[in-house]
């Protein structure tokens, strides 16, 4: 019997923050071959998990250092198992990305947004995320660099969001009453002028499945693991953070 054909490319998802979301990365990439071809014939994918609560106190004590080093570490570790290119399944980590030395490629969760907003003509995204996420800077930077423009949350809206990721998402637990304030947020961002909300956390996805949010979303999480699929299968190149660091 002749052996099916695996894409040669193996993905190597950074992962652990927090795992809800490195599950959905998984099963999006399986699912979205499966779909496209009708078989199991997925690309090799490779998961490293970060203890969540080691990333979590250290961004939390801006020991950002350390966050570096642990993913730089649990890279490392992917690329010497066989990981051809890598991939960071977080938003907010995206914050040490130019202090990373990577000896592959490294799929960066902004062209993967860049490239879906510009499909469907999105010009300002309402972001939503983490503290650090909204309010660091480095992700509305990332997004000028891309010529998208962010509208950001209130201050008190920014903390309602961070806690209900820290204290709710990472648990997997999803209570209608953040689903309903999380609703608000997004129609105050649109009433701001925002084209849609972005989903700057990958936890946040549990907040909208079904279209609970009420208004138009990006997704970081489906985009990110789209891109990461297309790109381990050949059918889109994105651009790549080259090995050796931006």
């Amino acid at each position: 019997m002749d052996q099916p054909t695996v894409p040669a490319r193996c993905v190597g998802i950074i992962g652990g923050m927090s795992p809800q979301s490195t599950v959905t990365y998984y099963q999006a990439m399986v699912r979205l071959h499966y779909e496209a071809t009708g078989e199991h014939t997925y690309p090799h994918i490779l998961i490293g998990s970060i203890p969540f609560q080691l990333i979590s106190n250290a961004s939390h004590e801006d020991d950002w250092d350390r966050v570096r080093d642990l993913v730089q570490a649990e890279g490392d570790a992917l690329t010497a198992a066989g990981a051809d290119f890598l991939l960071i399944a977080t938003n907010t980590i995206h914050k040490v990305v130019p202090q990373l030395r990577f000896s592959r490629p490294l799929l960066s969760i902004f062209d993967a947004v860049a490239r879906a907003a510009d499909e469907v003509g999105y010009k300002r995204l309402g972001l939503t995320g983490t503290r650090f996420t909204m309010s660091d800077g480095f992700y509305a930077d990332a997004m000028a660099e891309r010529g998208l423009e962010v509208v950001i949350p209130s201050e008190q809206e920014q903390e309602i969001i961070h806690r209900i990721i820290y204290e709710e998402l990472v648990r997997g637990e999803v209570l209608p009453e953040s689903v309903s304030a999380f609703s608000e947020i997004g129609k105050h961002l649109l009433d701001a002028g925002a084209d849609a909300v972005l989903l700057g956390c990958t936890e946040l996805e549990l907040l909208t499945r079904g279209g609970s949010a009420g208004v138009p979303i990006l997704d970081t999480t489906s985009v990110h693991a789209r891109a990461a699929w297309e790109q381990a299968t050949g059918r889109v190149e994105y651009p790549m953070i080259p090995a050796g660091g931006t």
